[in-house]
């Protein structure tokens, strides 16, 4: 598995348990130089049955999937929101040296097949949403039924200040409501904007930093919330979602492109009125119980133990029989 420094974040799980889940045996390359690809290509050293797994389309992936002679080993890229839909690496990527390329959702697959046509005819598409690690958390019930939790990069995309707006709205029906933000700064002009709203609109007071927390200590961060409020302009997937519902928190997400394909049409809202409506609303188990069934770790692995013991572009190639098919996790 090829991996960047800053974009490992999504592997901790299939490095530690594709292995059982597969029967493959897993090693992580981290990429800082070419040595790190010719080093990998070593270690795989049965071409006709290994393969390298690319972890984002990001640089320098691209390049280096276009200028490598793979040797007939297979090679798999997983595509993540940001590379189909706010830069080109998607479409200047050399697909037809790609055998399996792995998309988390319905709208992603989309954006994949907009962005690179070719796609549908050189490499076999897998929709496997992310797992996300169930008995890390524990549903429990937050102690302060006005605390209210916020996640996230403190960019335009992800959207603070819609968060503003609908905590605004709660606070003037109860001025007890304390807005909870856990996250970094990575926009500067997004932190600028929100610290002045924020002042502007007499919330300074009502709003708690959290910063940036490990992951170890998300489940207990989600479990003293009440509610996520969720105001993404745009999600592949949505860990945070799955997290908090299995925290036992209520969940009010932004209705964004594709959001209806992945989570129940009972937690998006597409206004202020509506987002404050759900929060407000009694909690209820069903979330948490959605999330288990369909997004839960062992569904996940057992979607990429599928697709890699079984069909491949490479071996239909081999054989002048192309096979397109998607993998959802149940």
């Amino acid at each position: 598995m090829m991996t960047l420094p800053t974009l490992d974040h999504f592997t901790a799980d299939i490095l530690a348990r594709l292995p059982e889940a597969s029967g493959w045996e897993v090693k992580k390359f981290m990429v800082t130089s070419p040595a790190n690809l010719a080093a990998a290509l070593a270690w795989t050293d049965a071409p006709s049955r290994d393969a390298i797994w690319f972890e984002f389309c990001w640089p320098p992936f691209p390049a280096m999937i276009e200028a490598t002679d793979f040797g007939g080993r297979r090679v798999i890229v997983r595509v993540h929101r940001i590379e189909a839909t706010e830069t080109p690496h998607v479409a200047n990527t050399a697909w037809a040296k790609v055998d399996d390329v792995i998309v988390v959702s319905p709208d992603m697959r989309e954006r994949v097949l907009a962005a690179a046509p070719e796609v549908e005819f050189t490499t076999e598409l897998h929709l496997i949403p992310n797992g996300i690690d169930c008995d890390r958390f524990i549903p429990g019930h937050a102690a302060d039924p006005k605390r209210i939790g916020w996640a996230g990069l403190m960019t335009l995309r992800k959207n603070p200040t819609l968060a503003l707006q609908i905590f605004a709205r709660l606070y003037e029906t109860d001025p007890g409501h304390r807005l909870h933000m856990c996250g970094m700064g990575a926009d500067p002009f997004a932190i600028e904007t929100f610290a002045y709203l924020s002042n502007a609109m007499g919330l300074t007071q009502a709003i708690v930093w959290d910063g940036q927390l490990p992951r170890d200590r998300m489940p207990e961060w989600h479990r003293q919330n009440a509610v996520l409020l969720h105001t993404s302009l745009h999600e592949s997937f949505g860990y945070v979602v799955g997290e908090a519902a299995l925290s036992g928190c209520r969940v009010a997400m932004l209705d964004h492109a594709g959001a209806r394909d992945m989570w129940p049409s009972e937690i998006l809202y597409r206004s202020v009125d509506e987002a404050v409506s759900i929060m407000t609303r009694s909690a209820s188990t069903e979330l948490s119980q959605f999330v288990r069934c369909r997004y839960g770790m062992r569904s996940f692995l057992a979607a990429i133990a599928d697709m890699l013991n079984h069909s491949s572009a490479a071996m239909a190639r081999a054989s002048q029989n192309y096979v397109f098919h998607d993998l959802h996790a149940p």
